[in-house]
């Protein structure tokens, strides 16, 4: 009995691994790679997905999502993944008219897309990010910056008075930043007061895009915001996973990736 116990552990932990990082595996693969029948493979799955190991999916199975419960320091985010967010910002101004109205959300992605208008936009901005309005200070532009409470630490504007001022805006296109992208958790963040100014950017706005590196995909931050079918597009970075993008396509989210 110990020898077959040992032999099934040592089956679940290869599953495991074929699992990382977010690829999807089919059984029939599974069975194939370890050359055991599909009823093994479904109890192994049975048994895994129980003990939190992974995630069973329609057709296959996935490493289970990861949940942040706290947001790493705007200081930590600002020093990754520059690169990307760089060509994601580029591809977010892509989308862009240059008579456009635009919601620009918090986020250190949303800022370099801020960075990144081009010379020829003469649009009208809308955000509570300070930041956003510390980058787009010396252009000629029409940037109205909502009022309300100070988010110390991630220098943005929440609470009743921003939600008012919000309220009174239309916007042609809003730029999300995002906590995590999950196909099923749908997009989430950290903060409660952060996360009603994102659903009423969605509400008030004609197309919604979600920026996020290719390290918030798989990730569930501890509130929801919307499903990702609810926006025009997930914009994200080439590191991000084929798998990913193939299993978002197939649930009809659209997902951009910037080179």
């Amino acid at each position: 009995m110990s020898g077959r116990k040992s032999n099934a552990d040592a089956r679940r932990q290869q599953i495991i691994a074929l699992t990382t990082n977010g690829r999807f595996v089919r059984p029939a693969d599974i069975a194939k790679e370890l050359k055991v029948s599909g009823e093994t493979v479904r109890r192994d799955l049975l048994a895994l997905e129980e003990a939190g190991d992974l995630q069973r999916v329609h057709g296959g199975a996935l490493s289970p999502p990861v949940v942040n419960p706290t947001e790493p320091s705007r200081g930590i985010r600002s020093a990754v993944h520059q690169q990307e967010k760089s060509a994601i910002a580029e591809l977010a101004v892509a989308q862009i008219d240059d008579d456009d109205t635009l919601f620009l959300d918090v986020g250190t992605t949303v800022e370099t897309a801020a960075t990144a208008l081009p010379a020829t936009f003469h649009g009208v901005v809308v955000t509570h990010s300070l930041a956003v309005a510390t980058v787009l200070g010396d252009r000629n532009l029409e940037v109205i910056v909502l009022g309300g409470r100070l988010r110390v630490g991630e220098m943005s504007m929440y609470g009743p008075a921003t939600l008012n001022q919000l309220q009174g805006y239309n916007a042609t296109v809003a730029l999300l930043g995002s906590g995590g992208i999950d196909l099923e958790a749908g997009m989430t963040d950290y903060s409660m007061e952060d996360v009603a100014v994102k659903q009423l950017m969605i509400k008030r706005a004609s197309r919604t895009f979600i920026l996020g590196a290719s390290d918030k995909f798989g990730k569930r931050a501890t509130r929801y915001v919307c499903d990702l079918a609810d926006v025009s597009g997930v914009i994200t970075g080439s590191p991000v996973s084929s798998t990913i993008r193939t299993r978002m396509l197939s649930a009809s989210v659209n997902v951009l990736v910037a080179p």
